[in-house]
């Protein structure tokens, strides 16, 4: 081999999974970039003889983290889902994955646990009761992921706004991150006004006052980090808007969505609008059952078209439009979608990233 035809190699792909891996702070490792190191996801010195070399770093803390063993990162050490689009394909669940959960118990909504199909692990499905709404004026709200949940970062609360203004709320010590699920409103962050529609996303920093402006009904869905203690209710803005942050809205763009094969997502609410702690997403599944897999984060997906089954170890619950999934952290899990039409959910998790990532 020429060393010009070593500089035009492409890395091998070791796996198109990622490497759960225990870092420890302050510790030097060197990540293998060629992907022929039988020590993945570090180097073992396969590299020898072409111009691949390994990646040194330091890491900041002790971690379990997820490092790339496709190659093709571009944020490595660290995955960055670039595996998702390396096969034609999204990895969908095999014929042995299948028969071997086949098995997988059917759960039921239990009325004595407030409607959940309570999956492994602590995560559920639950359709959400408007019967259990608590209201302040022209504010209906209800909890349907917190602490009680064994959520440990996010919760997640639904909003249903009658037509008119409602009470300022204000969530202090945690950030909100808005989703609306239908209708059209203005949302007034402190003294600011943002026009929102369906499938808009908006971030409200913790501290900062807000309400709702509704021309008709309307359904919000709020990923709050972390969960409060004690809502405010002030009777005027507080006057802590970030301007470092003017605009806090973010709305579908199919030009910005991200492509995984033959599905894609969207982030819409990150740190680009100042939401650090949580990230939120639109995404679409088409008619498949993706391969068992796991994420790093605490999530909360809701249900906002199309039919399916939300698999675990040992169950199964069907989701359909307006129902909310809860996943701990590490909770291994498979969504199916049975509509030939697809399926589209809107999901928000804890800490922030990517939703490409998993293991």
């Amino acid at each position: 081999m020429s060393k010009n035809e070593s500089k035009t190699l492409e890395p091998e792909i070791a796996s198109y999974k990622p490497c759960l891996t225990a870092l420890q702070e302050g510790k030097r490792y060197f990540w293998c970039t060629c992907g022929r190191s039988k020590n993945q996801p570090f180097c073992d010195g396969a590299h020898a003889g072409t111009d691949f070399k390994p990646l040194a770093f330091i890491a900041e803390k002790t971690e379990e983290v997820l490092l790339c063993a496709c190659k093709h990162t571009r944020s490595g050490p660290y995955c960055d889902g670039a595996h998702n689009n390396l096969q034609d394909t999204y990895e969908e669940a095999t014929a042995d994955e299948i028969a071997a959960m086949s098995a997988a118990k059917l759960v039921k909504r239990d009325a004595q646990n407030g409607g959940k199909a309570m999956l492994d692990g602590g995560a559920y499905v639950l359709t959400p009761d408007p019967a259990q709404d608590e209201r302040n004026g022209t504010l209906g709200w209800q909890t349907l992921i917190g602490a009680k949940d064994n959520a440990r970062h996010i919760s997640l609360l639904r909003f249903c706004a009658d037509k008119g203004s409602t009470p300022w709320r204000c969530h202090k010590g945690s950030d909100s991150v808005l989703f609306v699920v239908s209708g059209k409103c203005i949302i007034d962050i402190e003294d600011k006004s943002f026009a929102v529609e369906t499938e808009t996303g908006i971030y409200v920093k913790a501290d900062e006052a807000f309400r709702i402006h509704a021309e008709e009904p309307i359904t919000i869905m709020a990923a709050i980090c972390p969960e409060i203690d004690k809502v405010g209710w002030p009777d005027s803005p507080n006057g802590t808007f970030d301007e470092n942050f003017p605009e806090r809205r973010v709305g579908v763009d199919h030009e910005k969505a991200n492509v995984m094969a033959d599905r894609f997502f969207q982030v819409l609410v990150d740190d680009l609008v100042g939401s650090r702690e949580v990230t939120q997403f639109i995404g679409e599944v088409p008619l498949s059952r993706a391969a068992f897999h796991r994420h790093l984060y605490e999530e909360a997906i809701v249900i906002l078209s199309g039919e399916g089954m939300m698999w675990t170890e040992n169950c199964r619950a069907p989701v359909k439009p307006g129902d909310i999934i809860f996943l701990a952290k590490r909770q291994g899990h498979s969504l199916e979608c049975t509509a030939p039409a697809g399926l589209r959910l809107m999901g928000a998790f804890y800490p922030a990233g990517s939703p490409a990532i998993n293991y």
